[in-house]
C-alpha cells in the first residue's frame, strides 16, 4: 500500500511540476508575444477623413464634402473626382468632378463651387476652407472652419467700389472615415 501511495505522490508531484513548468513556459511565450502588441497599442494611428460634414451656427446651411466621390463610378469623371453637396438659402445642389475647383493654400484646401452662374448680374460662388484633419485611430474629429460666399458685380461697367462682395460663414465641421459605395 505504501508503494502505491508513494507512486501516486511521485506521479502527482511530477505532473504538477511539469504542469507548472508548462505554465511558466506559456507565460514566457505570452510575455514575449505581448511586447509587440503593447507597442502597437502605444502607437497612435492617424489617417485622413473621406467625408466632411459642415453646418453653420444657426443651421441654415449644410455642406457635405467627399474628397473622392462615392459611387457609382462615372465614365465622364476623372479618377479621384470629388463630390460636394450644398443645402442652404440658395437651394440644394450636388457638384461632382469638374464642377468643383480645388486649390492648395496656406489656409488649407480651398474648395470652390458656383451656386448661381449668372454673368450678367454677377455669379455667386462658395469657397470652403478645408484644413488638414487627421483622425486618431479612426475616430471622428470636430473642428472649426469658414466658407466664403462671393458675388461679383456682373457686367456693370465702370462702377466705383469693390468688384466683389463677400459673406463669411463660420462652420462647425466633422471629419470622419466612412465606408463609401463603389
Amino acid at each position: 500500500m505504501k508503494t502505491k501511495i508513494s507512486q501516486l505522490i511521485t506521479f502527482t508531484t511530477s505532473t504538477l511540476l511539469f504542469g507548472m513548468l508548462g505554465a511558466v513556459i506559456s507565460v514566457r511565450a505570452i510575455a514575449v508575444d505581448l511586447k509587440p502588441a503593447q507597442k502597437l497599442v502605444q502607437t497612435v494611428e492617424l489617417n485622413q477623413a473621406n467625408q466632411y460634414t459642415f453646418t453653420d451656427p444657426i443651421r441654415t446651411t449644410q455642406i457635405i464634402f467627399f474628397p473622392q466621390a462615392p459611387g457609382p463610378i462615372r465614365v465622364d469623371e476623372p479618377r479621384g473626382a470629388s463630390q460636394l453637396t450644398y443645402q442652404g438659402p440658395e437651394g440644394e445642389f450636388t457638384f461632382r468632378g469638374k464642377a468643383i475647383r480645388k486649390q492648395k493654400s496656406p489656409l488649407g484646401l480651398l474648395v470652390t463651387v458656383t451656386l448661381e452662374p449668372n454673368f450678367d448680374q454677377g455669379q455667386l460662388e462658395l469657397t470652403l476652407v478645408l484644413p488638414t484633419v487627421n483622425l486618431q485611430n479612426g475616430q471622428k474629429q470636430d473642428f472649426d472652419t469658414v466658407a466664403i460666399k462671393s458675388r461679383g458685380l456682373g457686367r456693370v461697367i465702370n462702377r466705383a467700389g469693390a468688384e466683389q462682395k463677400y459673406l463669411t460663414l463660420p462652420l462647425k465641421g466633422t471629419a470622419e472615415s466612412v465606408i463609401l459605395p463603389l
